[in-house]
């Protein structure tokens, strides 16, 4: 019973469930009628505002007064996706450091997937890595725990990285998307053009000598490929603030348990990768 209760409790927090209500439903229309209002702070029970009923026959409550000129104003919440996109856009480009860059994608609320997820992952690594990695939409260890690469997925990369001469330590790794879309669906099309600035900013900010995308959804969001993919070569993309950047893509650090081929195939690509860089480092 114990193990079903958690697994219950696991569902909801994956729905985004984090209201309790009763086991009865509750019109609260007519609930009003007899409200007693709880008196505000600082103020007599008469100073306290009545309950407005709704009118009949609308389902609306009559429209509020006018607002006082002494109120508080807040910056208006984006009306459109275009708006939102922009927002990110703006928010993105005003970052300077990392940890900037972490602050405006924290508080960043327009987008839909930042209301489900329980953290924000920012990428980790050193700056002018001479590889990055960018995975997948966060799954869920990742989202758990706040780190790219976390549980099975950091498991699996160690496990490509240990006959390599290449420590994770030396590499920054990113996901596709900061926040992981509600139960593991596959993020919206939507979704992907909102957090394209955050990325594409944190790739400038971080600098690196080389990316790998890891899976099919970066490739998607930096070269727009849903297919024929460039593994085993490099293709350079131009980001601001950054010259050229070679790219390739490789499967994900997760297809290494989805059969021999795809395990021969990550090896094929990994030492490509690690003769460009042998070749780099004995150029400099």
């Amino acid at each position: 019973m114990m193990e079903a209760a958690l697994s219950l409790l696991r569902l909801y927090t994956e729905w985004g469930v984090d209201v309790a209500v009763t086991d009865a439903p509750a019109d609260h229309r007519h609930a009003g009628a007899g409200l007693v209002l709880p008196p505000l702070r600082g103020k007599t029970p008469q100073q306290a505002p009545p309950y407005i009923p709704l009118q009949p026959g609308t389902g609306r409550t009559p429209a509020p007064a006018a607002v006082t000129q002494n109120q508080p104003q807040h910056p208006p919440a984006p009306t459109s996706f275009a708006d939102t996109v922009e927002q990110a856009q703006r928010l993105a480009a005003a970052a300077n450091t990392p940890e900037e860059l972490f602050q405006a994608m924290d508080s960043f609320t327009a987008c839909p997937l930042r209301g489900a997820a329980m953290h924000t992952l920012m990428p980790s690594g050193p700056h002018n890595a001479p590889l990055m990695l960018i995975g997948e939409a966060p799954d869920e260890d990742e989202d758990r725990s706040g780190q790219v690469f976390a549980g099975l997925c950091g498991t699996m990369l160690d496990t490509m990285l240990a006959p390599l001469p290449l420590e994770r330590s030396q590499l920054a790794l990113a996901t596709a998307l900061p926040w992981r879309p509600a139960g593991g669906t596959p993020p919206t099309e939507m979704d992907q053009r909102i957090c394209r600035p955050f990325l594409e900013r944190a790739i400038t900010l971080f600098a690196p000598k080389r990316l790998l995308l890891c899976g099919r959804l970066p490739a998607r969001m930096l070269l727009g490929k849903t297919t024929d993919l460039p593994r085993r070569n490099w293709q350079d993309i131009t980001l601001p603030g950054l010259p050229p950047l070679p790219v390739m893509c490789m499967r994900h650090p997760l297809q290494l348990r989805a059969s021999p081929s795809a395990r021969r195939e990550i090896w094929t690509t990994l030492m490509t990768v690690m003769d460009t860089l042998r070749q780099n480092s004995q150029s400099m």
